[in-house]
């Protein structure tokens, strides 16, 4: 599946509803020391990151569930597809530093990678060792490609943070009312 990316996925009023709400007070955010993994020092190549978890295999774990049920059901898919949503903000560093590549998880899925705000620190898409496509932070932009893409976040140099939705979708998910 070739990457499908969509500017402007949800209306304005509801991006700027959502980034308002992931940076607002009441918003419980969980430091983990790297980017997939919640270890307790950050490993060599990689960068700490603060998450919220929203929804993991179906069940909610946040009452901020809305937020990325909004995202999909704004994208005219499914609420009900959505098997793991959480968002992620990483900070910005002195250097370029691509995160290590990985898949969220083996099982078939469809990724869903919402940009909540106008960031540096780019998605990098792999096929083997090799960035093959890299796909820029932008408000209200999402994009789309197979669970089994290896992929990798990178941190920001000029933002301040770059923050995300990631969610993992169920793999049966049509996009075509998305290709405009």
């Amino acid at each position: 599946m070739t990457p499908l990316i969509v500017d402007n996925i949800i209306p304005e009023a509801e991006q700027a509803r959502i980034e308002q709400a992931l940076f607002g007070f009441d918003m419980p955010w969980t430091l983990y020391a790297n980017t997939n993994a919640a270890d307790l020092k950050t490993k060599p190549g990689d960068a700490p990151q603060f998450v919220h978890g929203f929804i993991q295999d179906g069940g909610v774990l946040s009452g901020h569930a809305a937020i990325p049920t909004s995202i999909v059901e704004g994208a005219g898919l499914p609420a009900a597809s959505i098997l793991r949503a959480k968002a992620n903000i990483l900070m910005r560093e002195p250097e370029e530093l691509v995160h290590p590549r990985h898949i969220d998880e083996p099982n078939p899925h469809l990724v869903m990678i919402y940009y909540v705000n106008d960031a540096d620190g780019d998605t990098c898409l792999f096929k083997g060792k090799e960035i093959v496509q890299r796909i820029a932070p932008k408000r209200g932009r999402a994009v789309f490609f197979n669970g089994a893409t290896f992929h990798a976040s990178s941190s920001p140099l000029k933002a301040r943070f770059r923050c995300v939705v990631n969610l993992n979708l169920a793999p049966d998910v049509s996009l075509d009312a998305l290709q405009r």
